[in-house]
């Protein structure tokens, strides 16, 4: 008697190719596959493996975190405190900063609450990980898509958050996500140190030569292995890198004189990016390229508009390198420039929200872990 429908389905799914399987889970999105990690232990092992992750993370689009007050009780919303380096979760009942995220979709952006809070500050992403400080001023590492949480040995404590930058960024090399932490000190002068996750150990490491930082007002930007500073907030002409693995830091030289408050560095598919405002009408774009053994900058194009466009700030540039979001804090509103059609649109936001307030970070819904410990929550 020939088997039914559904035991011959079951039978032929169950001997495709591996690389068969792994093609068609590389296209669905994270939460699903968190799903799918439990059908069986070849499902299991193949979604969590390296070389998974590695290229699920390569197809994700990046999206902007931010933190926001609620004042309302949340359902299934859980409130992260530390006690003796463990954390533990309840669910708020007063008013918390919540962790959320703004997704764009065709001109569009929706906003979605992660159902994490109790968080004073987001200081850092890298690979769908992201670095906070809690109420406790404890330092985290956490991705809000597994839902793995990691307290971190404390480094050194500063008395003001605007004397310390936090650089978050995985070195390709030894397979390690870092930390770098650039403070100053009691006697004004800048210091650095290194934390490697995976051992937790901080480390002293090349101390920043004198005049090199003047401010800690923008927050470094990874790419590719290198952290990178604007080292003060207008007037610049240079900036600050890092890479991890040779640990030293090395001015370079921006391709025009950053005098603007808004000129921001900017990742998109592993290239820094400078976003320069060159007058009240006009912005330019220029990506770090490798050439030979040395990286130049390459104008990558220009945005040309009949209106005043000083008090837009660029937050985000889309996998596809077609859409550069800005935001502006006049109004609170987010814009979208498309890059090939060289128009400038307002995007749709699907509430209300107070933009002016808000730090934003980009962010991507990953896979990624600092090792193979399970979900907290």
């Amino acid at each position: 008697m020939s088997d039914s429908p559904e035991k011959r389905c079951a039978h032929e799914v169950a001997i495709l190719p591996y690389d068969i399987i792994f093609k068609i889970l590389l296209l669905l999105p994270t939460n699903e596959l968190l799903k799918l990690m439990l059908v069986c232990k070849l499902w299991h092992k193949l979604i969590k493996s390296p070389n998974f992750v590695e290229a699920h993370m390569s197809r994700c689009e990046a999206v902007l975190t931010f933190l926001e007050y609620f004042t309302e009780p949340h359902p299934n919303t859980f409130s992260i405190v530390t006690n003796n380096d463990q954390p533990t979760l309840f669910e708020p009942l007063s008013r918390k900063l919540q962790m959320c995220l703004l997704d764009f979709k065709d001109k569009n952006i929706k906003i979605s609450g992660l159902n994490i809070s109790g968080f004073r500050d987001i200081l850092a992403t890298c690979h769908g990980l992201v670095l906070v400080k809690n109420e406790a001023n404890v330092l985290l590492v956490l991705n809000p898509t597994t839902r793995k949480l990691l307290p971190l040995k404390p480094g050194t404590i500063v008395r003001h958050s605007r004397d310390e930058s936090y650089g978050f960024v995985f070195s390709h090399h030894t397979k390690e996500y870092k930390i770098v932490h650039i403070f100053r000190d009691k006697s004004n002068h800048i210091d650095s140190e290194i934390l490697n996750v995976k051992n937790m150990s901080w480390k002293g490491c090349n101390v920043p030569s004198s005049g090199l930082f003047r401010d800690f007002d923008h927050k470094p930007v990874a790419a590719s292995g290198v952290l990178y500073w604007l080292p003060q907030s207008h007037e610049v002409s240079y900036i600050v890198s890092m890479d991890i693995n040779e640990e030293k830091f090395v001015r370079k030289d921006l391709p025009v004189n950053s005098s603007g408050l808004n000129d921001r560095l900017v990742e998109n598919g592993g290239l820094l990016n400078f976003v320069a405002h060159m007058t009240v009408y006009r912005i330019q774009l220029w990506a770090l390229k490798r050439d030979g053994y040395e990286d130049k900058w390459v104008k990558s194009f220009t945005v040309n508009m009949d209106y005043n466009i000083t008090d837009l700030v660029p937050v985000l540039m889309t996998k596809e390198s077609r859409r550069l979001i800005f935001m502006m804090f006049d109004d609170e509103q987010l814009y979208e420039y498309d890059i090939e059609d060289e128009e400038m649109e307002q995007v749709l936001v699907d509430r209300n929200i107070d933009f002016s307030a808000k730090i934003m970070f980009p962010h991507m819904s990953t896979l990624a872990s600092w090792d193979n410990s399970g979900p907290l929550w």
